[in-house]
């Protein structure tokens, strides 16, 4: 099971960068605000990573959320800037969005940590 959350949460994470790295056609964006499109993929990917580090290594520590976090909005930053070589824009609100994506996907993940260990038929992880 570990193997498979850690294969999903790299999968996800290349597929979102490609998927923000893929130039704009023509002039018009969605109709819609995008950020709420940020702010899920980060809640996402955020909640992956955790899932699949916690079965990896066992019971996460603070240490460990606060790096998820710290990665999380490195990474929101980074994706943002490299986006501008690809004719997109660096937009500082795309990463507001990102960065509490990944601040509650924290919590969402903390949440719904026991129902995933009753999924996987498994004692919430010890160490």
């Amino acid at each position: 099971m570990a193997s498979r959350a850690r294969t999903l949460a790299v999968a996800y994470f290349i597929i979102l960068f490609i998927a923000t790295h893929v130039p704009t056609v023509g002039s018009g964006g969605p109709s819609f605000s995008d950020k709420w499109a940020h702010f899920s993929a980060y809640l996402l990917l955020c909640a992956l990573v955790l899932a699949g580090w916690e079965l990896t290594i066992g019971k996460l520590q603070p240490r460990h959320y606060f790096a998820v976090w710290l990665a999380g909005v490195v990474y929101g930053a980074f994706d943002e800037w490299t986006q501008i070589p690809v004719g997109r824009t660096c937009d500082m609100s795309d990463w507001g969005a990102d960065v509490l994506g990944v601040t509650l996907g924290i919590i969402v993940y903390q949440m719904l940590r026991p129902m995933l260990f009753a999924v996987i038929g498994r004692d919430e992880v010890v160490q």
